[in-house]
Order: structure tokens, then sequence, then C-alpha cells
């Protein structure tokens, strides 16, 4: 199977409810669907600046993560490329460095991909737990939509297992 300069990366505290969403979304992604080209899926989990090298080694880099869109919670949406610095400015929670600051970082290392796609959902609840609430479990499905349409334009076939 030919390898792609393409990954999912999954960030988030599944300890935190919904702040867990794009690790379960990256889960979801690798175990219920086949990628041609293969490509990289990964599950980040609070890793903050071990996210480098990965920002380093790929092109086209899909970020999954709760955002605060200061939106309904369930609410999906996107932003690319250099806009993604400009526009996102609050840390989901204390326990993990934000993908602002790991940009920022890869930026002053010279190592940002190509083509950057972060797609977030609005959280409902932050608190202490492992299961997403009830709402933001509903729209999954839909945050799985949104990425795989977004691999096919990078000309990924992406088919359910």
């Amino acid at each position: 199977m030919e390898k792609t300069n393409i990954a999912v990366i999954g960030i988030g505290n599944i300890l935190m409810k919904d702040e867990g969403v794009g690790c379960h979304a990256a889960n979801l992604l690798l175990s219920e669907y086949e990628f041609e080209p293969a490509i990289t899926i990964i599950d980040a989990g609070t890793t903050g600046t071990d996210l480098l090298p990965y920002l380093e080694e790929h092109d086209r880099i899909i970020i999954l993560d709760a955002v605060e869109f200061e939106q309904e919670p369930g609410f999906i949406g996107s932003i690319e490329n250099d806009d993604i610095l400009a526009r996102l400015t609050t840390k989901m929670s204390m326990h993990h460095m934000g993908i602002t600051d790991v940009l920022s970082t890869a930026k002053l290392l010279d190592i940002v991909p190509s083509q950057l796609f972060l797609l977030g959902m609005q959280p409902k609840d932050l608190s202490v737990g492992m299961e997403l609430t009830e709402e933001i479990r509903k729209r999954l499905p839909r945050m799985l939509e949104v990425a795989i349409m977004k691999l096919e334009e990078w000309g990924v076939k992406v088919q359910k297992k």
C-alpha cells in the first residue's frame, strides 16, 4: 500500500469529557475506515510539543480537537493554515499545551506543514469524566464526515471497513 505525507491527529484530554472529542474522532477513523493510499492517524492526547515531529514529517495535516468557537455545543467548524494562529487564542484545558503554542513553535522552527486543517467541535462539558456528552457524541459522525471530505479533497480514497 502506498504511503502519503498526510496525517490526521486527534488531540485533547479524554479525562475531561468533551475535551477528548478529537481523540475519540481519530480512534473512530482508525478503527472504522480504510484509506488508500495509507495515511498516518494519531491519537496524540495531550502531548503538546511531542507533535512537532509529526508537523515536520507531513505536508498535509488534519487536526481534530475541541475548540472554543463561542457557539452551541456540537457546532463543527474549521480553520485553515495561518488563520489557525490568528483566530485561536483559548486553550481548552490547563492540562495540555494549546495547539496555538505548538503551531507557534513549529513556525519558529520553520516546520509548519504546507496544508493544515483544524477541524474542531464546540464542547459542552469540560468537567472530569471519560464519556462525551450526548450532544457531542451525536455530532461525532458529522465531524468524521467533514474530515473524510477533506481527505478525499487531498486525493485519499476512504472506505468503511
